[in-house]
């Protein structure tokens, strides 16, 4: 039987507005999130067309985990992405992202084609039953993050990336007290408490539903 996969397939919002420079500087920080990543949760990606990407994940809970990681990532940096997730078989691994197939690549493909105006994250499932139960709060989740700030998605970003750091030790990265690291991990739109119970929330149902 094939295994359970997580495909990722994004694309930049508004990517003609990013000035050359700037764009160079968006692909730079991405791809250094995937690297930083690509071992421990055992994902391969692809850029295409120069402004979207495709990322399979071997380990499907963390899916959301790195959808959210991505969006931080580009709304640091004043920019903003579309993802969809496909959860499913793969049937024709390759080494090549792009040349590989099966029902995850065609649920996440599809699924970004479909993508509703405004909504920035999606997620497919080939068992209706885990996609219905993670659907709205993903839409919640994808609401609270259209509305962070630069800064606010910045500190977000390092809260996850360095777990344990204190609000101080962030305090220093971002160049700022910690007091104001404080505010911003607790802003009105996306506090990090409650971003860090919802990927748990997404990460064991998903892991339960394709064990």
């Amino acid at each position: 039987m094939p295994a359970n996969y997580a495909v990722l397939t994004g694309d930049f919002v508004k990517s003609r507005s990013i000035a050359g420079g700037q764009y160079d500087s968006v692909l730079y920080q991405l791809e250094q999130l995937l690297v930083s990543q690509a071992e421990s949760l055992g994902c391969s990606y692809n850029f295409y067309r120069g402004d979207a990407f495709q990322i399979l994940l071997a380990q499907p809970a963390a899916a959301v985990k790195l959808a959210i990681y991505i969006r931080l990532t580009l709304l640091s940096l004043g920019r903003d992405c579309k993802i969809s997730i496909g959860l499913g078989e793969v049937t024709n691994l390759r080494d090549d992202v792009k040349s590989a197939s099966g029902p995850a690549f065609t649920l996440s493909g599809n699924g970004l084609d479909k993508l509703p105006a405004g909504q920035r994250l999606t997620i497919h499932s080939q068992q209706p039953q885990l996609q219905q139960i993670l659907a709205v709060p993903l839409q919640l989740a994808d609401n609270m993050l259209a509305k962070l700030t630069a800064r606010q998605a910045e500190a977000l970003l390092l809260y996850f990336l360095t777990p344990g750091s204190s609000h101080e030790s962030i305090a220093g990265k971002l160049g700022t007290s910690r007091e104001n690291v404080t505010k911003l991990l607790n802003n009105n739109h996306a506090d990090y408490q409650l971003l860090q119970a919802f990927i748990h929330y997404c990460d064991s149902h998903i892991t339960r539903s394709l064990q």
